[in-house]
């Protein structure tokens, strides 16, 4: 038992000492690439829906 309680005394003080070492983004670098994402999926989006409208055309006069 107090094996595992040392174990996790051990766990805990290296997660502490790991996160000391992270380094957070700033607020401006998280605008950023939230920016890149939302454009992005605006994009994809956008040729998602052309490509489906492509698709149903073309199904659309295959099967007339």
């Amino acid at each position: 038992m107090n094996q595992k309680i040392e174990q996790i005394r051990t766990f805990v003080a290296e997660v502490n000492q790991e996160s000391k070492r992270i380094s957070w983004p700033l607020p401006r670098e998280i605008a950023g690439a939230t920016g890149v994402v939302l454009v992005t999926t605006f994009i994809i989006a956008i040729l998602l829906s052309l490509y489906d409208l492509l698709i149903s055309a073309a199904l659309r006069f295959v099967l007339r």
